[in-house]
């Protein structure tokens, strides 16, 4: 998949196929790639194979909030992550934007003419019920499939996803929203379902205070991006993937783990929350400085503050036990 950062990367010389025959475009934030989001990007997908197209993303490196509003949120997703996954669904091409004061004021009309035609040349528009774009939101649905009218491209409006929690009767529309809000209390289960995949977590492995290690359970301490969503403090079991160092390639591998979220209570409680992944059966050197990815599959149980340090290792010795049973069919 090729990535533009910018509209003039899109030369009609080098991508002829865009320039010429048109594209499908999925366009949206897609924080996360919920199951919601899918259905968008499958729509795009299959109209590109009907009309015979390149199939193109339209998205923003950093999420319009930051620049909009004075609380935004913690995201779901990485660009690299979305991209990869994207990537992975068969998309020809990405066009990613910074959001920035240039396209905050850039009318609805502006952005079809410039980017939709100007740019992609697109002969199908797929977006999600209550996506909008252009200065005050005016790029609603309607005005979307006006303009489609007007211009002669396709709109494909994907209405909402309602996914049913197991043994529940109710259902609940699929949102970036509501996955941060299970992720905050810790409800792994219900976020993953409505992801569609385990949650992943990815940062660079930086030092710690070791005391892992002291207790015969050595972890790696997980920098984190500061925007990102933490799951609520808690255990969980997980697959992470650290990569091994090779001749010329950079090849990961996966372990199964157990990944602790909190403040260590039994240690005098730290002011900020530590994101420490203890990786099962790892037997190699220190990795510090390298980068490392868990997904998320089960939480274990709430964060807990022992009488002692040999309490905590039986605690442990159990979460690792647990992990290994509910983790034996994924790894």
């Amino acid at each position: 998949m090729k990535v533009f950062r910018h509209l003039q990367d899109i030369e009609p010389a080098l991508y002829p196929d865009i320039h010429q025959s048109g594209s499908s475009c999925a366009m949206g934030m897609f924080d996360g790639l919920h199951v919601g989001h899918q259905k968008v990007l499958i729509s795009a997908l299959t109209e590109a194979k009907r009309l015979n197209v390149p199939s193109v993303i339209f998205s923003f490196a950093n999420h319009p909030q930051f620049l909009l509003s004075k609380t935004p949120p913690e995201v779901l997703s990485s660009l690299d992550e979305r991209l990869e996954r994207l990537e992975a669904m068969g998309f020809d091409y990405a066009l990613i934007l910074d959001f920035d004061d240039h396209l905050k004021s850039q009318s609805a009309m502006d952005f079809v003419r410039t980017i939709l035609l100007g740019a992609l040349n697109v002969k199908n528009v797929s977006v999600g019920y209550d996506h909008c774009f252009g200065t005050n939101r005016q790029g609603d649905g309607d005005f979307l499939k006006r303009s489609g009218n007007e211009f002669q491209f396709n709109v494909q409006i994907i209405e909402p996803v309602q996914v049913a929690y197991p043994n529940e009767n109710s259902q609940q529309i699929v949102s970036s929203t509501l996955i941060r809000k299970l992720l905050r209390y810790g409800d792994l289960e219900h976020a993953n379902l409505l992801l569609g995949y385990p949650y992943r977590l990815s940062g660079h492995v930086v030092f710690g205070e070791k005391r892992g290690r002291r207790l015969g359970f050595p972890t790696a301490n997980l920098a984190t991006d500061p925007h990102r969503l933490v799951p609520a403090v808690g255990t969980y079991s997980g697959i992470a993937a650290l990569p091994q160092h090779l001749p010329k390639k950079l090849k990961p591998k996966t372990y199964q783990a157990v990944c602790n979220i909190g403040h260590s209570p039994t240690f005098g409680d730290q002011p900020l929350k530590r994101v420490e992944i203890h990786l099962l059966d790892y037997n190699g050197g220190e990795f510090y400085g390298d980068p490392l990815t868990i997904n998320f599959h089960h939480k274990l149980r709430d964060e807990q503050k022992f009488d002692s340090a040999e309490q905590l290792v039986v605690q442990i010795r159990q979460d690792c036990e647990q992990a290994r049973q509910q983790l034996a069919l994924i790894n």
